[in-house]
C-alpha cells in the first residue's frame, strides 16, 4: 500500500472511531440519530478498547516468557558443561518406544565431571559408532546428563508464538462478543422496524387497521 493510501486510510479510520466515539457518548447531534445506532457506536468503542487491551496482554506474555527464558538460558549457561565422553560398547539402532526415538542410535558411555569424578550413562548418537568413540555430551555441576542449553532464536522463537496465541486467543474472544453483541442490536432494530411500519403501513396501502394498533 502506498503511503499516500496508508494516510488516507488512517485518517478515514480516526474519523470513523471519532464519530462512534461522540455517539456513544451522546455528543452527536443528530435528530435522526435512533438509538440503535449509539448501541452500535458503543459496541464499537467497546470492541477498540479490548482489542488494545488484548494486543497489550499479549504483548506481556510474550515479554513475560522472553524474560523466563532469559533467565533459564543464563543458569544454563552458568551450569550446563559440554564434555567428551567415550562410549563403552557399540551403538545399536532405537527401537520404537526407546527414549532416544526411532531412527538414532545409543550406547553406553563414560566421561569424567567434575575433575576426578566419572559419570555413566545412556547417551545419543547419530550413527551406529563403535565402542571407543569419542562424543560430546553436556552435563550438569554434579555431571548428571543434561539438554544443551536453549539457543536465543529457539527462545525468542517461543515467546513470539505465545504472544500470538494468546492475542488469537483473546481477539477471537473479544469478536465472538462483538458478533453476539451485533446480532442483539441488529435483532432490536428489526423488531423496532416492524412496530413502526405497523403502525405506517396502513397509510400507505389504505387498507383498515387491525384491531387493537391503536385506533378504533
Amino acid at each position: 500500500m502506498a503511503p499516500k493510501s496508508r494516510d488516507a486510510a488512517g485518517r478515514a479510520f480516526r474519523t470513523t472511531l471519532g464519530t462512534h466515539v461522540r455517539r456513544a457518548a451522546g455528543r452527536e447531534p443528530n435528530p435522526l440519530g435512533r438509538r440503535s445506532d449509539t448501541q452500535l457506536s458503543r459496541l464499537v468503542v467497546a470492541l477498540t478498547v479490548a482489542l488494545l487491551l488484548s494486543f497489550a496482554l499479549a504483548l506481556l506474555t510474550a515479554l513475560a516468557v522472553l524474560r523466563v527464558g532469559q533467565r533459564e538460558a543464563r543458569y544454563e549457561g552458568q551450569h550446563h558443561h559440554r564434555v567428551t565422553a567415550t562410549t563403552v560398547a557399540a551403538a545399536v539402532a532405537d527401537t520404537t518406544g526407546s527414549r532416544s526415538g526411532v531412527g538414532g542410535f545409543h550406547t553406553q558411555a563414560m566421561w569424567q565431571f567434575p575433575p576426578g569424578v566419572r559419570g555413566s550413562g545412556p547417551v545419543e548418537v547419530g550413527s551406529a559408532v563403535p565402542a571407543g568413540t569419542e562424543i560430546r555430551i553436556w552435563v550438569d555441576d554434579h555431571g548428571r546428563r543434561v539438554s544443551a542449553p536453549r539457543p536465543g532464536t529457539e527462545i525468542a522463537t517461543t515467546a513470539v508464538l505465545t504472544g500470538t496465541g494468546a492475542m488469537t486467543l483473546l481477539s477471537g474472544a473479544v469478536l465472538a462478543a462483538y458478533w453476539l453483541g451485533n446480532r442483539r442490536i441488529d435483532r432490536g432494530t428489526a423488531a423496532a422496524w416492524a412496530k413502526e411500519w405497523e403502525g405506517v403501513e396502513p397509510e400507505w396501502s389504505g387498507r383498515p387497521r387491525r384491531q387493537g394498533s391503536g385506533e378504533q
